[in-house]
C-alpha cells in the first residue's frame, strides 16, 4: 500500500511539473524550459526552470517563436516586426537625388511613399542634359580635328513598386526595431524615355556629325538596401537587371559598296545601360540621397 502512496506522489509531482513551467520555442527548432521573469518589446527575460536559484537569462524576441505558459496561455512573436502600430509616428514619404546621376550626363530626381509595413512605391523623373556632357572628337578635313559635346537632352520617367525585408538592424548583437522605410528591398521597376544627342558618323576617312533621337525602355529588378537616419535623412544604394529596348545607333560606316552599319553590341541611354543587341540586357546602380518629408 505505502508502495502504491509513493508511486502516486512521484508521478503527481512529475505531471504537476510539466505544467508548471513556462516553455520557450526558439526559431531555431530548440524548447527552452523557463520561468519567464520579464516580457519587453525587444527581449525576455528568464531563469531555467531546473536552475530557479541560477543566473537570469536574456533573450531577443526576435528569436522565438513563441512562448507557450504554464496556464496554457501562448504568446506568438513572428509577426513582431508587422506590427504597423510599431512604426506610428514615423514619416512615411521621401524626396531623393541620385547622386551618381549628373556625373554620367542627366539629374534622377525620386519621390518614395510607403504605403504597408514592407511595401511602397517609388517613381523617378529624369532631366537628360542636366549634368556632364561628354567630349567628342571627330575629323572633319584629312588630319584636322574637333571637339565637341555629346549635347544630350531629353527626360524620361521610372515607377517601381518595392518589397522591403522587416526593417530590423543589429546593434551590439541584439535586433532593434528600425524606421519603416529601411531595409534591404527587391523592386520591379519600368523605365521609358526620350532624348536626343550629337552622333559622330563615319564616311570614308572623314566623319561626320549629325543629331540621333533616342526612344528607350526598360523593365528590371531591382536590388537595394536603404537606412534611415534620425527620422530625417536617408540612403539609397541599388543595382539592378532586366530587359531594354532602344533604337540607339553608336557609330555607322558607308562604305564604297554601299551602307553597311557596324553591330551596335551596347548603348548607354542615361537612365540604363544596354548589354547586346536590342531587345538586351539592361543594367542600373546608383546612390540616392533623400530627404523624409510628411
Amino acid at each position: 500500500m505505502k508502495k502504491i502512496i509513493l508511486s502516486a506522489a512521484v508521478l503527481f509531482f512529475i505531471f504537476s511539473s510539466s505544467f508548471s513551467q513556462d516553455k520557450i520555442y526558439r526559431n531555431n527548432g530548440k524548447i527552452v524550459e523557463a520561468k519567464i521573469i520579464e516580457i519587453g518589446s525587444d527581449e525576455i527575460k528568464y531563469k531555467e526552470f531546473h536552475n530557479l536559484d541560477g543566473p537570469i537569462y536574456v533573450l531577443e524576441t526576435d528569436r522565438i517563436k513563441k512562448i507557450v505558459f504554464e496556464n496554457g496561455t501562448v504568446q506568438k512573436f513572428q509577426d513582431n516586426y508587422k506590427d504597423p502600430e510599431r512604426y506610428a509616428g514615423q514619416l512615411k514619404k521621401a524626396l531623393k537625388l541620385n547622386f551618381l546621376s549628373p556625373l554620367y550626363g542627366c539629374t534622377e530626381i525620386s519621390f518614395e511613399k510607403s504605403t504597408a509595413v514592407g511595401k511602397g512605391y517609388e517613381v523617378s523623373l529624369g532631366f537628360i542634359g542636366l549634368g556632364k556632357s561628354e567630349a567628342l572628337e571627330f575629323e572633319y578635313a584629312t588630319n584636322q580635328f574637333k571637339t565637341i559635346k555629346r549635347q544630350q537632352a531629353g527626360a524620361f520617367a521610372s515607377f517601381g513598386y518595392k518589397f522591403n525585408k522587416l526593417p530590423d538592424f543589429i546593434i551590439f548583437g541584439k535586433t532593434k526595431m528600425g524606421h519603416l522605410m529601411q531595409g534591404t528591398y527587391a523592386k520591379p521597376i519600368l523605365y521609358f524615355g526620350h532624348y536626343s544627342e550629337n552622333q559622330i558618323l563615319m564616311k570614308g576617312s572623314i566623319d561626320e556629325l549629325r543629331k540621333q533621337c533616342v526612344t528607350f525602355g526598360a523593365l528590371e529588378i531591382e536590388l537595394g538596401k536603404q537606412w534611415v537616419f534620425g527620422d530625417k535623412f536617408l540612403l539609397d544604394t541599388y543595382w539592378g537587371i532586366g530587359y531594354a529596348v532602344d533604337n540607339k545607333k553608336d557609330t555607322y560606316y558607308y562604305a564604297s559598296s554601299g551602307y553597311d552599319p557596324f553591330e551596335n553590341t551596347s548603348a548607354f541611354n542615361y537612365a540604363n545601360g544596354r548589354l547586346g543587341k536590342s531587345p538586351g540586357l539592361s543594367a542600373t546602380f546608383g546612390i540616392k540621397f533623400g530627404l523624409l518629408i510628411k
